[in-house]
């Protein structure tokens, strides 16, 4: 694998480039007053007041201050490179007030003991009701934010390395979710779907420093958002509506304060402050269409967004506050994909000879021709409808200036309303080699229609209640308990139309006139029937089965911590907690299928030109072919006015191995002390968790051909104690680095520990996905070194350098073999989690930001920039069928490469972005089999675009263009890489609305 680090002459060329570039940007305006969070240089005394007020507005940093407490007083200016904090400080010597951080990163100055919005006046006038409305007024109209893009306080700031993106950067970029928009952060990937039978057309999954979303913990204000799904802890990110958020964080070095669930990291979701936005309204309204949709059966294609956020502070002395957000989005879509592959990829093989049957196909590339046999030709459709809603509110409670309160509680919903239609050949027979390696022939085959319905609706609910007590100066106390409880129902109901139909025995048999010869091209094959217009004729297609599915999950988290924290003086600290998690998942499934009651039965059904719509498509896997498409209702109406034609067959060992029930119970205690100076910073800790599972499913017992299905039960536990260290050395009041070392751990998924076992059958491939009992969590030996700039407060240069050490690393292995159904052998796909031997991963990212180009004439100096890029190199262990060992180059849904690049342009009425984001190629599946059957998902570029223009002050219309060159997700295997195993196409979305910011 070639390292990712070596630079070609062209990229040497851009690099140059780009030092050019950063060399003019660090150097621009040398001889002016530097504002990048250092003091303005004056030479004489000026108002307080001017001074702060001028420092927010240049600095980016919230100042609040109310003007009756500042009116009169004059300061000198402080001149040299001091950091704003203390700059501000140095400007409040002589007088009576006080600066004080929040953890919002405003700075709010105040009396002693006073906080903002409280009077100080001793006059009975200022203390009435009419003077603290006004007063409080005042200290709002100061409160000065800025225009920024960008806002990297909280990295700055943080002991940990962490990076974010603020309520304002999510609003300025054109993404729907908050899984969109956190592939903007350096070192962070996201994934569609990993479900093949589903449409991937959203973004669903976070990977972090190249670890997948089940390395990663999704949590809100701290606590542990619950997954609605069976197999991920990491909660359904995109569910969550982005409006709630007043900041994202990506938590990359986990101390002993974190849960340590998260050898990737931690997404932590920061909810908005009422008391840093004061009183204030926001709301957005999008309508829009994607340029796929409409182009299947659903002739749907206009979708809508809309978001708002009201905040209000009020009571006495201003000591309430309340925060309403809420959210709704409808998106239409449609695809026309294909899927040679299969969503296993087992549509590829290989023949030793011409003249070989299908029975005698190999996996084995040394002993064949050399090459692939497309066995799976098929092409999907799919019509998809989401609309998610979701509902927050959050009240805070200022008890006193020592005691702070705060409630939040959210609903989160979603609907996919997807149907899927599919056209599948499959040959048998005698193959024959054509005139090359990508032509062949095979005698005889099969062909079939089908169109599935697969809703999928998901809940989740959130609370959380936290208490912030200063008990004293130095020393503080922090409760927090949470509740979240996640729902997933999923139904799949399918309907299916076969060639040669043996009604009595209810098998496809295969015929010489559906055999084919087929054509590879790049990786794409097309084929051409013996006899094309038989494949036409929809008499020629008899009813197959009628199958219900239903998925349900039910997941609950309840989660209480406590902390303290005793700062003992110079410079020292010591803290100490405790955290309980107690989680509950319910899994089930149940399967119906329906097949013709027999010969006679199956006639009076009728073929499928009685369940057809109206409108055909083309097959793309087969030009010249119709992709008919079976209607769902027409379907549905067949089995409900004639259940007599049809009979049900057992299902039981499929739906009674899927059941589970999982509890576990996380107990954790952890102990950190630390000390620093304004140049060094050192902290260490450890951790103590203990894990205890107990687990029921039902196991099968056969004896004289019967089968009894038992609840059983079984526990499980391991304990952890971990370290961390962490060092930061202040080289300049702008520049840092960051050291680490850090021991994490990854539970199992729910779906890996709860042993579940899904079998389906499509009448040709037994498909088995099961779970492991055995397995044994994950840890990391994580390594860390993160440099950092900040030459001014919108500028950011870094470098971090970190490499994982992973042991007992959780891969899903695919392996192919045979298994007996109805007393007749299929090829079979078991897939099923299993723990490596070694694993690792190393990495460098590197990002840089420059918000205003000030050295640039005119107008050209609101431009900006940001660019960041993350390089990944992993490999794994992997335990191949036979006993032996073999290593992957890179981890599953980790790409080698990652980069994302912004142009913008910003003034207070004009803003405009172009966003460039691009995804390296990463591992999408392992076999135990062969490794040429391994599925990469390629590299995938994006360009998104938004323009918005305020022209009220409290209106601006919004234009956004998502996906500009409606690039599309492929995965592919082979021994070069050379086959698709699914090529899924994406379309271009186009919004326009409006936002307002009603002053009222």
């Amino acid at each position: 694998m070639p390292s990712p680090f070596v630079s070609t002459s062209r990229r040497f060329y851009w690099v140059s480039a780009f030092i050019a570039l950063l060399n003019a940007s660090l150097n621009d305006n040398a001889n002016a007053a530097r504002t990048d969070g250092k003091t303005v240089t004056s030479a004489s005394s000026v108002l307080l007041s001017d001074a702060l007020t001028n420092m927010a507005e240049k600095s980016g940093v919230n100042i609040l201050f109310r003007r009756q407490d500042v009116t009169g007083l004059k300061t000198q200016p402080a001149a040299g490179n001091l950091p704003v904090e203390e700059a501000v400080r140095h400007m409040l010597r002589g007088t009576h007030l006080t600066v004080r951080r929040e953890e919002s990163g405003a700075l709010v100055i105040s009396p002693p003991a006073s906080g903002l919005g409280v009077p100080t006046a001793t006059a009975k006038t200022a203390n009435s009701p009419a003077a603290k409305k006004k007063a409080f007024r005042k200290s709002e109209e100061i409160t000065v934010s800025g225009n920024k893009v960008s806002d990297t306080t909280t990295k700055r700031h943080t002991v940990q390395i962490m990076d974010t993106l603020s309520a304002e950067q999510i609003r300025t970029i054109p993404d729907t979710t908050v899984v969109e928009a956190a592939r903007r952060i350096v070192g962070v990937s996201v994934m569609p779907s990993t479900d093949d039978n589903h449409a991937d057309n959203s973004m669903q999954n976070v990977t972090i420093r190249g670890l997948d979303a089940a390395y990663n913990l999704v949590t809100i204000d701290g606590a542990q958002l619950a997954s609605a799904d069976n197999s991920y802890r990491g909660a359904k990110l995109d569910m969550v509506p982005s409006s709630m958020l007043g900041e994202l964080q990506v938590l990359k070095t986990l101390d002993a304060y974190n849960d340590p669930q998260g050898l990737g990291g931690q997404l932590n979701l920061v909810t908005k402050n009422a008391f840093k936005l004061g009183n204030s309204n926001d709301v957005q309204v999008l309508g829009g269409w994607n340029s796929l949709a409409g182009s299947v059966a659903s002739k749907e294609n206009k979708n809508w967004r809309a978001s708002g956020t009201i905040s209000r502070v009020f009571g006495k002395d201003k000591r309430f506050g309340f925060v309403l957000s809420g959210d709704y989005q409808e998106i239409h879509t449609a695809q026309h994909a294909i899927l040679p592959g299969d969503t296993t990829g087992d549509g590829w093989v290989y023949y030793p000879t011409s003249g070989t049957s299908a029975s005698n196909q190999t996996t084995n590339i040394d002993a064949s021709t050399g090459s692939a046999v497309p066995v799976r030709v098929q092409d999907y459709a799919f019509d998809d409808t989401y609309r998610r809603y979701g509902l927050s509110g959050k009240l805070q409670y200022k008890v006193t200036d020592r005691l702070h309160l705060s409630f939040f509680t959210g609903y989160y919903h979603e609907e996919d309303q997807e149907v899927r239609y599919e056209a599948l050949a499959m040959p048998s027979g005698i193959w024959q080699q054509g005139a090359n390696g990508q032509t062949g022939h095979f005698t005889t085959g099969q062909y079939q229609f089908g169109t599935t319905v697969q809703p999928d609706v998901r809940h989740t609910w959130f609370f959380n209640g936290k208490l912030h007590y200063d008990i004293t100066d130095a020393m503080q106390l922090d409760l927090l308990a949470s509740d979240s409880i996640a729902r997933d129902h999923q139904g799949r109901f399918m309907y299916k139309y076969n060639t040669g139909m043996n009604e009595t025995t209810n098998k496809a048999q295969y015929q010489s006139r559906y055999g084919y010869s087929y054509n590879v091209r790049n990786g794409a094959p097309t084929i051409a029937f013996n006899d094309p217009a038989a494949a036409n004729d929809t008499e020629n297609y008899q009813p197959r089965y009628w199958r219900d599915y239903n998925f349900n999950v039910d997941n609950t988290v309840r989660f209480l911590r406590a902390d303290w924290k005793w700062r003992l003086g110079h410079g020292f600290w010591v803290g100490l907690g405790a955290n309980q998690t107690l989680t509950h998942v319910r899994n089930s499934e149940t399967y119906n299928q329906w097949i013709p009651a027999g010969t006679e039965a199956a006639s009076l059904i009728g073929n499928m030109s009685d369940v057809l719509m109206n409108k055909t498509i083309s097959i793309q896997s087969a030009p010249g072919e119709t992709f008919y498409l079976i209607d769902p209702d027409k379907a549905f109406a067949k089995l409900q006015n004639n259940k007599s034609l049809f009979k049900s067959t057992d299902t039981t060992s499929t739906t009674k191995p899927a059941y589970y029930h999982l509890q576990e119970s996380i107990t954790a205690t952890y102990f950190q002390t630390g000390w620093q100076n304004r140049y060094v910073t050192l902290q260490g800790g450890f951790r103590w968790d203990h894990t205890r599972v107990g687990i029921g499913n039902f196991n099968g017992v056969t004896e004289n051909s019967s089968t009894d299905w038992i609840y059983q039960t079984r526990n499980s536990g391991y304990d952890y104690y971990l370290p961390s260290v962490i060092g930061i050395l202040n080289l300049t009041p702008t520049m840092k680095v960051r050291a680490a070392f850090t021991e994490s751990a990854g539970r199992p998924d729910y779906g890996q520990y709860g042993a579940a076992t899904s079998t389906t059958f499509d009448g040709a491939t037994v498909n088995i996905s099961q779970g492991n009992p055995n397995l044994k969590p994950r840890n990391a030996y994580n390594y860390d070194l993160d440099y950092e700039w900040y030459p001014t407060t919108d500028t950011l240069l870094s470098v971090g350098l970190f490499y994982k050490d992973i042991h007992n690393e959780i891969y899903d292995r695919t392996s192919y073999g045979v298994t007996s159904m109805n007393g007749t052998l299929y090829p079979t796909v078991v897939s099923e989690p299993l723990n490596a031997s070694g694993a690792g991963l190393r990495g460098v990212e590197f990002q840089f930001l420059k918000e205003k180009m000030a050295f640039l004439p005119g107008p050209l100096k609101n431009l900006g920039i940001s660019f960041n890029a993350t390089f990944l190199q992993g490999f794994y262990e992997l335990e191949m069928d036979d006993g032996s060992q073999r290593r992957i180059n890179g981890l599953q849904n980790q790409p080698g490469h990652m980069y994302n690049a912004s142009l913008f342009y910003s003034t207070p009425k004009f803003e405009a972005r172009v966003a460039y984001n691009r995804v390296g190629k990463s591992l999408y599946s392992a076999s135990g089999t062969a490794s040429w059957q391994d599925i990469w998902m390629q590299e995938r570029d994006q360009i998104d675009l938004q323009v918005g223009y305020r022209f009220l002050k409290w209106a601006t219309v919004t234009g956004q263009v998502q996906n500009l060159t409606a690039s599309g997700y492929q995965t592919r295997m082979g021994r070069h890489f050379n086959l698709i195993q699914n090529s899924h196409p994406v379309g271009r979305s186009v919004w326009i609305g409006l936002s307002f910011q009603p002053d009222f």
